[in-house]
């Protein structure tokens, strides 16, 4: 199994209630410093220690992360690590309106990295499409044609034109080549039919998250059908993986002490952000009635507020937590239920500054990674 750190970088410092979107009147400058600073560091250890790879996401507007751009973060790590892979999780497609502009700073990372870009594309949260003004409805042609505007601009030898639906160009020809070759790996994060299929149809391997242990093997389970019988491949471990938060500490009660209040922080902030109504329905927007007719019950997201228990959320699987020999063997579980051949360990989060995940980030490494790695 290899191992991923996934970090959308949170903003962890709750001295007050922060409405969504995240006025910038309460931002700290100094904080926000020192909150970069605390994540690079962190993204270096990890290195040192063999993580497999570091991940970045893309987000807008919220505590959840003060990440905009993983492509700002990759380039800074790249000249920062030598060995771990530095992966996209991903970049919002439909929110660049320029493809051309994302393969050539894409391209860019794999030099700056010596070819240890692995790229992932997703179609963005309700979060993203509010804070670019963008149709959910549309996002998902936007997202395809993006894609494969990407790829042929990454492998195309010469100067070629495209015209779609959304993205017009008389000429494309970039610079700098990526180091891989056809071009770099892309991974895909979904959890809907259409998404699943799309990584199907595209050899793609396929992570995903915030859903039950349950209701991800059934993902996994309808992508690996899907690839068999309707594509003529079948998918392998190493093209599956799976977020959870995790956090490692010497005891189980020393785990739940360290991080019990991070997380509690965390479920319950899910529960009541400012116009909530209005994501919703932003959400709504981003799905078909196919979308989860795949499961054999109604898709259920992660649990907020009140329902989030700390046994709730550990028993479905959003929280791996507790000694190493509990987490080695929580994680063997969703491995076996899953199927997965990575997994991203989802830290920090909530509450939960760098600094004070960096104890968590060396247990893992030393006691916990070697005993799930394959």
């Amino acid at each position: 199994m290899k191992v991923w750190l996934f970090d959308i970088m949170p903003w962890p410092y709750k001295q007050w209630e922060i409405p969504t979107p995240f006025p910038g009147s309460m931002y700290d400058r100094q904080l926000g410093k020192e909150l970069y600073d605390g994540h690079m560091a962190l993204y270096r250890r990890a290195d040192e220690l063999g993580y497999d790879g570091v991940c970045f996401a893309e987000h807008h507007y919220g505590t959840n992360s003060v990440s905009p751009s993983p492509n700002l973060m990759a380039a800074a790590m790249a000249t920062q690590t030598t060995n771990c892979k530095i992966i996209m999780l991903g970049n919002c497609l439909p929110m660049h309106a320029n493809p051309v502009r994302l393969a050539e700073e894409l391209a860019m990372i794999d030099v700056m990295s010596n070819g240890r870009l692995v790229s992932g594309f997703i179609r963005g949260g309700a979060r993203e499409y509010y804070a670019y003004s963008v149709d959910p409805a549309e996002g998902r042609v936007m997202f395809n044609e993006a894609w494969d505007l990407i790829v042929k601009a990454w492998t195309e030898d010469e100067p070629f034109s495209w015209h779609s639906q959304y993205y017009n160009y008389d000429v494309v020809s970039i610079l700098p080549r990526p180091m891989q070759r056809p071009h770099p790996p892309i991974i895909c994060a979904a959890n809907s039919a259409e998404s699943i299929e799309w990584a199907a149809q595209h050899h793609s391997p396929l992570m995903t998250s915030f859903s039950t242990t349950a209701q991800i093997a059934q993902t996994f389970d309808y992508y690996r059908k899907y690839a068999r019988e309707e594509c003529g491949w079948t998918p392998q471990p190493e093209d599956m993986g799976v977020s959870r938060q995790c956090y490692v500490a010497t005891t189980d009660a020393k785990a739940r002490e360290e991080v019990g209040e991070h997380a509690h922080h965390f479920y319950n902030e899910l529960a009541s952000p400012h116009l909530r109504d209005d994501l919703a329905q932003l959400n709504k927007r981003r799905y078909t009635d196919r979308s989860f007719s795949y499961k054999t019950e109604a898709h259920r997201g992660m649990p907020i507020g009140d329902s989030a228990t700390w046994e709730k959320v550990q028993d479905d699987g959003y929280l791996v937590t507790g000694s190493p020999d509990t987490v080695i063997r929580k994680i063997r579980e969703q491995e076996k239920a899953l199927g997965v051949g990575v997994f991203l360990t989802y830290l920090p989060f909530g509450t939960l500054e760098p600094k004070d995940a960096m104890n968590s980030l060396e247990l893992f490494a030393k006691e916990v990674l070697p005993n799930i790695r394959d």
